[in-house]
C-alpha cells in the first residue's frame, strides 16, 4: 500500500487506487496522518488538523468515528491506538518520504562532485509530484504547515537541480523548465538568477538581459526594493560579456526575499472567484506597499452572505507576494465577544513565534507585544466578521509597511482612517458567470433563461447563487429548471438556499408562519439565549413543558430548516444551533409576539436548568476545592442524567459562560453567583483560570450592585482561591478578598463558607512571609472545621498547617497534620486534594532525610496527577521529585528536571521553575561542574526575589553557600549571612541555630 500527497491524496493498494470515499473530514484525517506517518500522534494534534483551533463540543466522539471508519478502509493493521496516540503503519511507502530520501541522496552527490548521479536524483524527487502537496487540506493548520515544509524543500530542489544541469553544461535544456519555475515563484531571486545564467550560456543573451529587467520592475513596483547584490553582479557580468560568470562557490547560497519561513494563515480562496473587478483593483491599489507612513485599513461591508470574505481572501492571495514577511488572519462570530480579542491577539503572537510563557496577560500588553513585532515588517492582516470597531483596534499593527484588510457587516464609521468599501449583490451576468462555474457551463448555455430565472430568484447574492448549484451539482441528473420550479415556491426558498438577505428574510417568514403556535413560540425562546449551541432539554425548559413534548417541537424546527444539529458532544448529548440569520429572524418574531415577562421567564427557566445540572455534575468531579451547594431559585429541572462530569462541564463550558454573563444582564444575580460557583471546581482541576476570574469577577459586580452580602461572600471566596491557584499569584488581592469573604460568611452564620475563606487568608499570610501569624489562623481554623464536622474543611487546614510548620522548621508538626489530611482525604475521598498531600508530605521527609518515602509520595502524587489530567498538579510536583531523584543518585533525574523546567516555562509557572533550577544545580554539583551548579542556583535565587518568597530565597541562599564554602569562603559567608537574616524573620530557628555555627566554621577557617 502506498500513500501520496504531492498532489491529489490517493492510496494505491497492488497496483491500483484505492477508493478512499467523498467524505471530506475522513481524508483530511488520513492526510494528517500521513504528515506523521510511522510515528504516533495524539488525539489533540489530529483535532487540530480536523477543526484547528476551534473543534466542535462533539469532536472527541467524531474523532473516534472517522478514526474506526478509517480503519475499516485501510485495515487494522494499518492503524493502531498506541498510548501515545494513534499510529498510521507505512513502512516508509510515502512518496514525501521518498521525496525527502531522494532530495538528501542528491544532496550528498551534489556536495561530493558527483553531478550526474545527482542531477538523476533531483530529477526522480521532482517527478513525484502531481501537484501541489496537501493541495485539497490547505485549511487545516498542521497540514499547511507540512505541505509549505514540502513546498519549500521541492524549491530547493529546482535550484539544485538546475544547478546540476549548468554543471553538467545542459544550458539549454534547463531554461524551459527554470522559467516555469521562475514564473510561479516571481520573488525567489535565486531561480531568475540560474535562468539568466542558462540564458546567457545557451547563447541567448538578449533574453538574459530582458529577464534581469523583468524581476528588477516587478521587485520595484510590488516591494519597494532593489535586486539583491547577487542577481546585480550576474545581470553585471552579463552585460560585460565576461565569460567567468559561474554558480555560487557554495551551491544553494543565492539570496531570496522569501525563503523564510514566514506566518502563511490564510485559509484558501475560492476556485470560482467571479466578478469583483472593480473592488479588487481598488483594493490592490490601496493594500500594495509604496512609499506611504501611515498604516492603510481597508474594510469591506455588506450584508450578510454577499462576499465579503471571499472578496478579501482573493485580494489577500494576489497580494501575498507585497507582503514576504507573512499574512496573519483571525476570524470572529460576528458577535460582539469581550473574550475574543485577547484570544485572538494570543493566537496571532503565538504564529509570530511567541511561547506560551511569553505571551502577556492582558489585551494592552498583548496588543503592545504585538505591535512591536509587526514593526518594520511588510505584513498584510486579515480581521474578519467583526463586530464592530472594538474588536478591530487592538489587532491594528502601527507599522505603515504593514497593510490591514476587515470584513463585517456594519460599516466600521468609529475607526479613523479606514478606507470603506461596501460590497453590493453580484450584476446578473457575473451571477450566471458564477452558476457557469459551479455547474459546468454547459449546463448554464443549453438552458440560459432558466439560468436566469435561478440567479434572479437568489437575488443574485453570491452566497444563495452558490446554494443553487450547489445543489445542481449534487444532482446532475436535474436540468436547471427543476431547481428554477423549487425556487419559485417561496415556502422552501430557505429550504433550497440557507442564504442571507431581505427577500431570505421573507421566505423565513413563510417558514415561521407554516409551524405549530408551540413551535414558533420554542423557535422565538430559544433565540433569546446567549449561548452558542444547547442541548434538548434547553428546549423543554423555556417552554416549560416535558421532554417529549419539547422533542416533538424541535422536530418541526428541524424539519423546517430553522434549527440545525451541531452533532453529539462530550457528554454524549445532540446539540443544537441557529444559523446566524435565523437566530435574527427568530428575536425579531420575539420582540413582536412575546411579552418581555414571558421572555424573562424563560431565560430564568433556561438559566436554572443549567445551575440545576451543574451542581448535579459537580459531585461526580473527581475533586473539588469547595463543597457543592444546592441550586436555589430554580424553576425548572431538567431531566437529565449526567454519567461523566467532566465530560459534561466540558461540553457545557461555553453555554455556561454565557448563562452567567446573561444573568448578569438580566440582573439576576441570585442565578448568576450560583451559575459562576457551580463552575469553580471543574475550573480549578482542569486550570481554566481565564473563565474562573472572569466569570466571578462578573458575578462579584453583580452581587455587590444588588447588595447580595451572600452572593459576594461567595465570589470573594471563588475569586480569592482563583487568584491564589492560577497564572498571576495576586496574593495581596486574594488576601484583602479573603479576609473580607471571612467577615461576610460569619456575619452570615455559614461556618463551612467562614472555614473555607479563612484557610485562603491562612494561606495567603503563608505567601507573604508571616508563617506565625498563618500558623496560630489555620489552629483556630481548624478548631472551627472540627467543631462544624466540616471534613473538606479539616483536609485543607490540616494540608495547610503542615506547610506553615515547614516554613517554621518544624518538620515533625509538619508531618503529623500531613498524615492527618492525608488519612482523612482519602476516606472521602479527594484525589485532588491528595496530589497535593503527597506532594508536600515528600517534600517533608526528604528534608527529614527519609528519601525512599519522599519519592514514593512525589511518584504517587505524579501519578494521580495524570489520571485526573492536572497538569498544575503534575508541573507542582515533578521539581520534587527530580530533586529526590538527585539525592538518591537515581540517573532519571535529568530527565524529570528536563521536563519540569520546559513545562515550567511554557506555563510560566515560576515557583515550579526556581525549584526544578535549585535541584538541577544540586546535581551539577553533584556530578563536580562547579560554575553550572552556581548559575543554576543564582538563577533560582532570582526567581525567588521575583516572587517575594522569603523562605525559598533563604533556602537558595543556604545552598549558594554550600557551593561556595570550600573555594571561596567569603561568598559563602555572605550567602549564609543572608540566609540566617532571613530564616529569622521567618522565626525559623532551627535553620537559624545551624547556619550559626556553619558561619562559626567559616570564620574559624574549619
Amino acid at each position: 500500500m502506498r500513500f501520496e500527497i504531492l498532489g491529489p491524496l490517493q492510496v494505491i493498494q497492488d497496483g491500483r487506487h484505492h477508493f478512499l470515499g467523498n467524505a471530506r473530514k475522513l481524508r483530511m484525517l488520513l492526510a494528517g496522518l500521513i504528515s506523521r506517518a510511522d510515528q504516533p500522534v495524539s488525539s489533540d494534534f489530529l483535532s487540530t488538523v480536523l477543526w484547528n483551533d476551534r473543534p466542535p463540543v462533539s469532536a472527541r466522539s467524531n474523532l473516534q468515528s472517522y478514526v474506526h471508519q478509517l480503519r475499516v478502509q485501510l485495515g487494522a493493521e494499518r492503524l493502531l491506538r498506541k498510548p501515545e496516540g494513534y499510529l498510521l503503519v507505512t513502512h516508509g511507502e510515502v512518496d514525501a518520504a521518498q521525496f525527502r530520501k531522494l532530495a538528501a541522496e542528491g544532496s550528498a552527490a551534489f556536495d561530493g562532485g558527483n553531478h550526474e548521479s545527482a542531477g538523476r536524483c533531483f530529477r526522480r524527487a521532482l517527478d513525484l509530484w502531481r501537484g501541489p502537496a496537501f493541495a485539497e487540506f490547505l485549511d487545516s493548520g498542521p497540514i499547511a504547515e507540512e505541505a509549505l515544509s514540502l513546498e519549500q524543500l521541492r524549491l530547493t530542489v529546482h535550484e539544485r537541480w538546475a544547478e546540476t544541469e549548468l554543471a553538467l553544461g545542459r544550458h539549454a535544456e534547463a531554461v524551459t523548465e527554470l522559467r516555469e519555475v521562475a514564473k510561479a515563484h516571481p520573488y525567489q531571486e535565486s531561480l531568475h538568477a540560474l535562468l539568466m545564467l542558462a540564458l546567457y550560456r545557451s547563447g541567448r543573451q538578449t533574453e538574459a538581459l530582458e529577464t534581469y529587467a523583468a524581476v528588477r520592475d516587478l521587485l520595484a513596483d510590488e516591494l519597494g526594493l532593489e535586486p539583491s547584490p547577487v542577481l546585480r553582479r550576474v545581470h553585471e557580468a552579463i552585460l560585460r560579456g565576461d565569460e567567468r560568470i559561474d554558480l555560487p562557490a557554495r551551491p544553494g547560497a543565492w539570496p531570496s526575499t522569501g525563503g523564510t519561513v514566514v506566518p502563511r494563515q490564510l485559509p484558501p480562496t475560492v476556485a470560482d472567484f467571479t466578478g469583483r473587478d472593480d473592488e479588487v483593483a481598488t483594493l490592490r491599489d490601496a493594500l500594495s506597499p509604496g512609499r506611504r507612513q501611515a498604516l492603510t485599513i481597508c474594510a469591506i461591508s455588506g450584508m450578510g452572505g454577499v462576499g465579503k470574505t471571499t472578496l478579501a481572501l482573493h485580494v489577500a492571495h494576489q497580494l501575498a507576494g507585497a507582503f514576504p514577511d507573512g499574512q496573519l488572519y483571525v476570524g470572529f462570530s460576528g458577535a460582539d465577544d469581550r473574550t475574543a480579542v485577547a484570544r485572538a491577539l494570543e493566537s496571532m503572537l503565538r504564529a509570530l513565534g511567541v511561547g506560551g510563557a511569553a505571551v502577556p496577560e492582558s489585551v494592552g500588553d498583548r496588543t503592545a507585544l504585538y505591535r512591536s513585532l509587526l514593526a518594520g515588517k511588510r505584513m498584510l492582516v486579515v480581521i474578519d466578521n467583526v463586530a464592530d470597531e472594538s474588536q478591530v483596534s487592538p489587532l491594528l499593527p502601527g507599522s505603515g509597511t504593514c497593510g490591514v484588510l476587515i470584513t463585517g457587516r456594519p460599516r466600521l464609521v468609529g475607526l479613523a482612517g479606514v478606507r470603506h468599501l461596501r460590497l453590493d449583490v453580484l450584476r446578473p451576468a457575473q451571477a450566471i458567470e458564477l452558476l457557469a462555474r459551479i455547474t459546468g457551463p454547459e449546463q448554464v448555455r443549453a438552458a440560459p433563461s432558466e439560468a436566469s430565472e435561478i440567479v434572479r430568484l437568489c437575488d443574485h447574492l453570491p452566497l444563495a447563487v452558490r446554494a443553487a448549484g450547489a445543489r445542481l451539482a449534487s444532482r446532475p441528473d436535474w436540468p436547471l429548471a427543476r431547481i428554477a420550479d423549487l425556487l419559485r415556491d417561496e415556502r422552501r426558498r430557505l429550504d433550497e438556499l440557507a442564504a442571507g438577505d431581505l427577500t431570505v428574510r421573507a421566505s423565513l417568514g413563510l417558514s415561521y408562519t407554516a409551524l405549530s403556535s408551540p413551535a414558533r413560540r420554542l423557535y422565538y425562546l430559544l433565540s433569546v439565549l446567549h449561548t452558542p449551541d444547547f442541548a434538548g432539554w434547553v428546549a423543554a425548559a423555556v417552554l416549560d413543558t416535558s421532554p417529549e413534548e419539547a422533542e416533538r417541537r424541535l422536530g418541526e424546527l428541524l424539519s423546517a430548516n430553522l434549527l440545525t444539529v451541531a452533532g453529539v458532544d462530550t457528554a454524549g448529548q445532540p446539540r443544537y444551533r441557529f444559523h446566524d440569520l435565523i437566530r435574527l429572524h427568530a428575536r425579531d418574531r420575539a420582540d413582536a409576539e412575546a411579552a418581555p415577562h414571558e421572555i424573562h421567564a424563560a431565560v430564568t427557566r433556561a438559566l436554572g436548568g443549567w445551575l440545576v445540572l451543574a451542581r448535579r455534575a459537580d459531585t461526580g468531579l473527581p475533586g473539588r476545592v469547595f463543597p457543592t451547594l444546592p441550586a436555589e431559585g430554580v424553576t425548572h429541572e431538567p431531566h437529565v442524567r449526567i454519567s461523566d462530569a467532566c465530560a459534561w462541564f466540558e461540553a457545557e463550558r461555553g453555554a455556561l459562560r454565557a448563562a452567567v454573563a446573561q444573568a448578569a444582564a438580566l440582573g439576576a444575580h441570585d442565578l448568576c453567583w450560583q451559575l459562576a460557583d457551580a463552575t469553580v471546581n471543574f475550573f480549578e482541576l482542569h486550570d481554566y483560570y481565564d473563565d474562573w476570574e472572569s466569570t466571578s469577577r462578573l458575578a462579584l459586580e453583580v452581587c455587590e450592585r444588588a447588595g447580595d452580602a451572600r452572593g459576594r461572600a461567595f465570589m470573594l471566596r471563588d475569586l480569592t482561591e482563583c487568584l491564589r491557584m492560577g497564572p498571576r499569584h495576586a496574593e495581596d488581592e486574594a488576601l484583602e478578598h479573603a479576609l473580607s469573604a471571612v467577615a461576610l460568611f460569619e456575619s452570615l452564620g455559614d461556618v463551612h463558607g467562614e472555614v473555607d475563606a479563612r484557610i485562603l487568608a491562612g494561606t495567603a499570610f503563608l505567601v507573604r512571609g508571616e508563617p506565625g501569624k498563618a500558623v496560630a489562623y489555620l489552629d483556630a481554623t481548624l478548631a472551627k472545621a472540627r467543631d462544624a464536622g466540616y471534613v473538606l474543611g479539616q483536609v485543607e487546614a490540616e494540608w495547610q498547617l503542615g506547610y506553615g510548620h515547614r516554613v517554621l522548621g518544624d518538620s515533625e508538626r509538619a508531618g503529623v497534620h500531613l498524615e492527618a489530611s492525608l488519612r482523612l482525604a482519602e476516606d472521602v475521598p479527594l484525589p485532588s486534594q491528595l496530589c497535593r498531600i503527597h506532594s508536600l508530605l515528600g517534600i517533608v521527609r526528604r528534608e527529614e532525610g527519609s528519601l525512599v518515602e519522599a519519592e514514593a509520595h512525589f511518584t504517587r502524587g505524579v501519578t494521580l496527577a495524570r489520571s485526573l489530567r492536572s497538569l498544575s498538579d503534575e508541573i507542582t510536583i515533578l521539581p520534587h521529585l527530580g530533586m529526590t531523584y538527585v539525592k538518591l543518585r537515581d540517573p532519571r533525574a535529568r530527565d524529570v528536571l528536563g521536563r519540569s523546567i520546559r513545562l515550567a516555562r511554557r506555563w510560566r509557572a515560576r515557583f515550579q521553575e526556581a525549584t526544578s533550577l535549585g535541584a538541577l544545580g544540586e546535581l551539577e554539583a553533584a556530578e563536580g561542574h562547579h560554575a553550572l551548579a552556581v548559575a543554576h542556583t543564582v538563577a533560582a535565587l532570582e526567581i525567588w526575589r521575583e516572587l517575594a518568597s522569603p523562605f525559598h530565597e533563604a533556602q537558595t541562599l543556604k545552598s549558594l553557600g554550600a557551593l561556595h564554602a570550600a573555594a571561596d569562603p567569603d561568598q559563602a559567608r555572605t550567602a549564609w549571612s543572608a540566609a540566617r537574616r532571613l530564616f529569622a524573620q521567618l522565626d525559623n530557628h532551627t535553620e537559624v541555630k545551624e547556619l550559626t555555627t556553619l558561619l562559626e566554621t567559616v570564620r574559624t577557617g574549619g
